[in-house]
């Protein structure tokens, strides 16, 4: 069993790590950590890595566990997300497919950024048409001995193979971007994809 900490949209290099697995816990147990990817996502954009954060409740001075940090709504970030979304993919060969569902994921506001994160992972799994290939579960009773936290692998570690990306013919593929990205530029062909890279695997 495979334990993590679950992240906003992933990139890819931690979806396939996951898809080795194949068994997860997510536990949010870990103290929240500033300048990882909790609450952050990076996009492809017009000019290269666009990256997107989420606001939380007591900024950098947070020292949380990771389950009991909060979103903070005093700004519109939502809507701000969603126009880069929206600006970023509305050329991608699938958007239009995605659009309604992502505007009323992005409509909803959740308390808790672990859950946030969740519902997007959900909102993934579930349009790649993975929710097969991955099998997950929740926290891990404190009471239970746990297994050391894996670190995701780089992409030092393992190259994915380049896809077809909105702004590619211009500024060249950009490598590990947001599982949303893939999903945007490749649509239900991105568990086949994923699943080549893993059988590719020696």
């Amino acid at each position: 069993m495979y334990t993590t900490d679950l992240q906003y949209f992933p990139n890819l290099i931690y979806i396939f790590t996951l898809l080795k697995a194949r068994a997860i816990i997510f536990s949010g147990e870990r103290r929240y950590e500033k300048g990882s990817f909790l609450n952050k996502m990076e996009l492809a954009g017009s000019n290269g890595v666009l990256k997107l954060s989420i606001p939380i409740k007591g900024g950098r001075s947070v020292a949380l566990p990771y389950k009991e940090v909060q979103i903070d709504y005093k700004t519109d970030w939502q809507t701000n997300h969603l126009r880069t979304i929206s600006s970023i993919y509305g050329n991608a060969p699938f958007y239009p497919f995605y659009e309604n569902d992502i505007r009323v994921l992005y409509g909803s506001k959740v308390t808790n950024l672990f859950q946030w994160n969740l519902q997007c992972f959900d909102f993934f799994l579930r349009k790649a048409k993975m929710s097969n290939l991955i099998q997950y579960r929740i926290e891990i009773p404190v009471d239970q001995p746990t297994e050391k936290t894996r670190p995701i692998l780089t992409t030092d570690a393992y190259s994915l193979p380049p896809y077809s990306q909105v702004f590619g013919e211009r500024i060249g593929f950009i490598p590990n971007m947001s599982c949303l990205d893939l999903l945007m530029n490749l649509g239900p062909d991105t568990a086949t994809y994923m699943n080549d890279c893993l059988n590719k695997l020696p």
